[in-house]
């Protein structure tokens, strides 16, 4: 029996969130030289859909009639202006619907701002688009939001990141379905990675440090910021505004919801990944330039925030 793929795709559509999978699960369907997945485009209403590039989509059926079945795939596809959009009482319950007669069902990118609306997301791990990650967790607060994973899969929901992450989950949809050897012969054919060696952190470009909190906290963020390579403890970022540790603790806490001590690390690592796509020094200076004590302890630090390691992360810039 050949898996069913349907793909809701709203006006303004990003059209790579809707290609991309499709053209994973076309490649299956050639690599075995049969008919493996059945695809179909769902619009919402109108069957002509306009992606955010200007292309023009025709859907193969309208939400309302679309059906979902034992070997069902029901993903939703994001869209530049998801946040703004807001699904009617109808399209719903039949979204909900379509979700639990679905083998498996999730999101594309901002898709997962739409699929939120259903409820379906309470008490779910997710991913989104790295830019809309922070508003997904603050408009439904019982989602748990992983704002570096390129997709998660928690029972049967399945959520990408952002864009191209897309194929990335339809990647690992193909080797739920039909094994590894088979995914890894796609991923050749279109040539992308069967596991990318990176998390979303990789791709985030926030190049200035957002300063948060009352103004003697952000006082200290900038002198540190300034004084990076030298500022290598909380200590001494406590005894620059003449607090304690455990006061300061307290501040970072109720201003910013994390520790000092990982505010630092993060703006660390940050400076490392700047040095490290600049080319400004020879990566053997990058750690006393970041503020890291050593190539072994910028290694460890840049691997829990960024996936990957600084040699690996240098050699993709």
């Amino acid at each position: 029996m050949a898996h069913q793929i349907l793909i809701l795709a709203v006006p303004g559509v990003q059209l790579l969130d809707v290609s991309g999978p499709l053209d994973v699960f076309a490649e299956a369907n050639r690599v075995l030289c049969r008919e493996v997945y059945h695809s179909r485009i769902v619009a919402l209403e109108a069957p002509t859909i306009v992606a955010s590039s200007g292309v023009k989509l025709l859907a193969d059926d309208v939400l309302e009639s679309a059906a979902g079945g034992r070997e069902t795939t029901f993903l939703v596809a994001g869209a530049p202006d998801a946040a703004d959009r807001t699904l009617s009482a109808e399209q719903g319950k039949k979204m909900i619907a379509l979700c639990t007669q679905s083998r498996r069902f999730g999101s594309v990118c901002t898709g997962a701002l739409l699929l939120a609306q259903t409820g379906l997301l309470k008490g779910r791990k997710v991913t989104t688009h790295w830019s809309a990650a922070s508003l997904l967790a603050a408009r439904y607060p019982e989602t748990e939001v992983s704002a570096d994973a390129l997709y998660i899969m928690d029972g049967a929901l399945r959520t990408a990141a952002g864009v191209t992450s897309g194929l990335d989950l339809a990647l690992r949809l193909v080797e739920e379905d039909l094994g590894r050897e088979v995914a890894q012969d796609v991923a050749a054919n279109l040539v992308m990675f069967f596991k990318r060696p990176v998390n979303q952190n990789h791709f985030i470009r926030e190049q200035k440090t957002s300063l948060s909190g009352r103004s003697a906290l952000q006082d200290l963020q900038r002198w540190t910021l300034a004084n990076i390579a030298e500022v290598t403890t909380v200590q001494q970022m406590a005894a620059h505004i003449h607090l304690s540790v455990r006061h300061l603790t307290r501040l970072f806490h109720q201003e910013i919801q994390i520790t000092p001590g990982e505010w630092l690390e993060a703006e660390k690592v940050a400076k490392a990944r700047q040095l490290l796509e600049s080319g400004e020094l020879p990566v053997k200076a990058i750690p006393a330039a970041s503020g890291f004590s050593g190539v072994d302890t910028l290694r460890r630090a840049f691997v829990r925030r960024m996936g990957i390691t600084p040699a690996a992360y240098k050699k993709m810039c």
